[in-house]
């Protein structure tokens, strides 16, 4: 059976790809619309570009995304770490999911749609295109976090299920046709990797220099996924409005739609925006000393 990991950026999913060789390594990436949230670093830029070249045709350019940049100074460093390529993929821009006309709110945390938008469904569609056959595919939840293992099964994540065209006898509801497309794997948690083996495997750990740039520590976000991410505490929020100030406003934006708030207990972003400094204090300081973790529980890292 073909091996896939699916990666995120974070200390553990890169631990995975470390440690455990896969057929594929396949990274999905957050894309927005907001051209003053681009990576300031050209070069992560360019190289974003280049691994997305196959998806402009269908989704545009990229321009920014809504995850931390350092993840994607992350993702280029692994690539090299591990010796092997990593398969960036994409979808729809999250402006785009937001605003498609099937969608009448927000994501929230009692509809998260967005994971499945732009994480599942364009892993899903590479596939469909590279694999089409049933794989194993390993996610990166560790010992420490038996209890996501259990809830991710709650559902039915060895099934995809897609929307089909179908107007037989007038019956013109959606539909979908259900693939059974992988087994989930979870060798952290059958290996017993802890938060601390990780967190130690990390400490200091460089990559090797080049002609061009001299030897570095490998640097991780220190609070993993989306800038705005709606699993995440309003403490963590507020840290997150502060150091990544034009990301946050994007999500800001988004509440000015009138399809509700991020939030279901209706805080608005706005509001943990003007009061960051005193909602979120000690993890900003905790973020800006890179010892923050994020809170959320919500994806993987």
């Amino acid at each position: 059976m073909i091996k896939v990991n699916s990666l995120s950026g974070g200390k553990t999913s890169s631990y995975m790809a470390v440690h455990y060789a896969a057929d594929h390594n396949v990274f999905s990436l957050v894309c927005i619309d907001r051209p003053d949230a681009a990576p300031k670093d050209k070069a992560i830029s360019i190289y974003v570009k280049e691994k997305l070249a196959p998806f402009v045709g269908e989704f545009g350019e990229f321009i920014a995304t809504a995850e931390d940049d350092t993840t994607l100074r992350v993702m280029m460093d692994l690539e090299q770490l591990i010796g092997s390529e990593i398969t960036w993929v994409r979808g729809l821009s999250f402006d785009s999911v937001i605003d498609e006309g099937t969608k009448t709110r927000l994501p929230s945390w009692a509809r998260r749609y967005c994971t499945t938008q732009m994480k599942m469904l364009p892993i899903f569609l590479w596939w469909w295109n590279n694999i089409g056959e049933r794989c194993e595919m390993r996610i990166g939840f560790r010992f420490d976090e038996f209890s996501r293992m259990e809830n991710f099964f709650n559902g039915d994540p060895n099934n995809f299920a897609i929307p089909v065209q179908c107007s037989t006898r007038g019956d013109r509801r959606q539909k979908f046709h259900t693939y059974n497309w992988r087994r989930c794997h979870f060798p952290l948690v059958k290996d017993g990797i802890t938060k601390q083996m990780i967190e130690d495997y990390w400490s200091g750990r460089t990559i090797p220099g080049t002609l061009f740039e001299e030897q570095r520590e490998i640097k991780f976000p220190s609070i993993s996924n989306c800038i705005g991410c709606f699993h995440k505490k309003p403490e963590t929020l507020a840290a997150m409005a502060d150091i990544h100030s034009e990301k946050f406003r994007w999500f800001i934006d988004q509440e000015s739609k009138g399809m509700g708030t991020w939030l279901d207990n209706n805080l608005k972003y706005q509001h943990i925006m003007d009061n960051r400094h005193d909602i979120g204090k000690e993890v900003i300081f905790e973020a800006k000393a890179g010892y923050a973790t994020c809170d959320s529980g919500g994806c993987t890292d």
